[in-house]
C-alpha cells in the first residue's frame, strides 16, 4: 500500500519507511504527472532484478557485499494499466524527469541498469558516501493497493 495510506493503517510501519526520506522530505510532496497524485500516494517497483543494482555497487567498491534483501516479484498484469506509469529521471533536476504510461513502454528495454546510474555510482567511488540505491533507475509507480498473497519473493 502507498505510504500515505500506511500512515493511518499501520503507523509503526509508516514511521519506519518514512525515515528513508529524512533530509529529502520535499520528495513526499512531489506530484506524479498522469496519475495526478503525490509521490507517497503510489507503490514503487523496479523494472529490473534488484540484484543487478547491488552487484554493480559491489563491483565499484561502494558496498562490501550484496545484502540479502528480499523483494516481491510482481506480475505486471496484476496492475491496473490506467493507474501505472514509469517515472524516468536521467540526471539531477526536474527538467530531467519524464513520466509515461507503462502500457506505452517497451518493458524489455528497462531490464538493465541505466548508464546514468552507472555514472552516478562511479562518481561516488572513493568518497565514502553511500549511494541512493535506485538513483536514475526507472520506477514503476502504481496508484493503488496490491494483494501480495502468494507472490514470489526473490533475493538480491
Amino acid at each position: 500500500m502507498p505510504l500515505n495510506q500506511m500512515e493511518s493503517a499501520y503507523p509503526e510501519l509508516y514511521e519506519k519507511y518514512v525515515q528513508k526520506y529524512e533530509g529529502r522530505e520535499a520528495i513526499l510532496q512531489k506530484r506524479i504527472p498522469l496519475l495526478d497524485c503525490l509521490w507517497n500516494d503510489v507503490v514503487q517497483f523496479l523494472p529490473l532484478h534488484p540484484g543487478k543494482i547491488f552487484e554493480l555497487q559491489k563491483e565499484f567498491g561502494l558496498i562490501s557485499e550484496v545484502p540479502p534483501y528480499k523483494f516481491f516479484q510482481i506480475d505486471l498484469s496484476s496492475l491496473d494499466p490506467a493507474q501505472t506509469v514509469v517515472y524516468f529521471k536521467t540526471a539531477p533536476g526536474e527538467e530531467n524527469v519524464s513520466v509515461q504510461w507503462l502500457r506505452d513502454i517497451d518493458f524489455d528495454a528497462l531490464q538493465e541498469v541505466p548508464q546514468a546510474t552507472v555514472e552516478y555510482y562511479k562518481s561516488l567511488v572513493g568518497t565514502g558516501e553511500l549511494p541512493f540505491n535506485y538513483q536514475f533507475v526507472p520506477h514503476i509507480l502504481y496508484r493503488g493497493e496490491l494483494n501480495i498473497a502468494g507472490v514470489a519473493v526473490i533475493t538480491a
